[in-house]
């Protein structure tokens, strides 16, 4: 028996079995009809966008816990104006869909707010203990930020480890999307090398229009170079063409033979709608 095809083969089965979704509040309708192929307890994340109100955010969350899955809204730190702002906040998302985790990012407001410039003030607030929250996301940036360099972000999440141990609380790193993998699995090195082992979910881009990864690549700071693209199977001269992240998860499945990257689980973030992610989720299980 070739046991090294059967743990090859497992692996590649395995590395849809956690994966997560991003899921825009515009879009949770459509979960009811495509939950047949999402698995129960499926991790749905509810990005926070400025256009969304506070209520359509939780009524998101609600249809996502009602159809069974996990859900886990975005706290952008910058846009609340007082903690009581934020504790309201949080208690409408537990009273109505029973959340118990939250992606909390800094957000992109300049100057913030109010009080929160960051995730670790709100970490330091107390506010997530008054509401039972028990496993907090934080971001990752295996490519880098515009606004901060490589060592603020390494002390970064070296800061937020610090409290959230020190509170008790789960917690596990969320990346941004790439088209490669290479980048992504040397910062997972780094990271693990700091003694960090919870899990963390690489971002994979969903199938779009050629076209439309790009624009997400250029607004969010990807490197979309012609050799990245070539190697994730997109041409430039063909922009209106679909294309899906086939070439991407197979690096990742390979990568999962070797132990060496730890718990890593992926996280797609669907520009092309979550129809079609969940479609091609499922047509590359089968």
């Amino acid at each position: 028996m070739d046991i090294s095809g059967l743990k090859s083969e497992h692996r590649y089965r395995d590395v849809l079995e956690r994966f997560s979704l991003e899921v825009t509040v515009k879009d949770a309708s459509q979960l009811s009809d495509l939950s047949p192929d999402i698995p129960k307890g499926t991790l749905i994340s509810v990005p926070y966008l400025s256009s969304d109100s506070g209520n359509v955010r939780i009524s998101a969350a609600k249809t996502i816990r009602q159809l069974g899955f996990e859900p886990m809204p975005h706290i952008a730190a910058r846009r609340f104006g007082t903690e009581a702002e934020l504790s309201d906040a949080l208690s409408d998302f537990v009273r109505e869909a029973q959340v118990t985790r939250l992606l909390i990012l800094a957000g992109d407001l300049d100057p913030p707010k109010g009080a929160f410039r960051d995730t670790a003030a709100i970490l330091r607030s107390g506010v997530l203990q008054q509401h039972a929250i028990r496993h907090v996301a934080i971001a990752g940036h295996p490519e880098g930020h515009s606004s901060q360099s490589a060592g603020m972000l390494t002390e970064a999440i070296s800061e937020k480890r610090r409290i959230l141990e020190a509170l008790d609380l789960e917690w596990s790193i969320f990346t941004q999307f790439t088209f490669s993998a290479v980048p992504v699995l040397d910062w997972i090195i780094g990271v693990r090398s700091r003694g960090i082992t919870v899990p963390i979910h690489v971002g994979i881009p969903g199938p779009a229009s050629i076209r439309t990864l790009m624009r997400f690549a250029s607004v969010c700071g990807v490197s979309a170079s012609t050799a990245v693209l070539k190697k994730y199977g997109l041409s430039i001269t063909q922009l209106l063409s679909s294309a899906g992240p086939d070439v991407l998860v197979d690096d990742y499945a390979a990568a999962m033979i070797d132990g060496v990257y730890g718990d890593i689980r992926l996280h797609f973030y669907p520009f092309g709608g979550v129809r079609k992610s969940v479609e091609w989720i499922r047509g590359y299980r089968r």
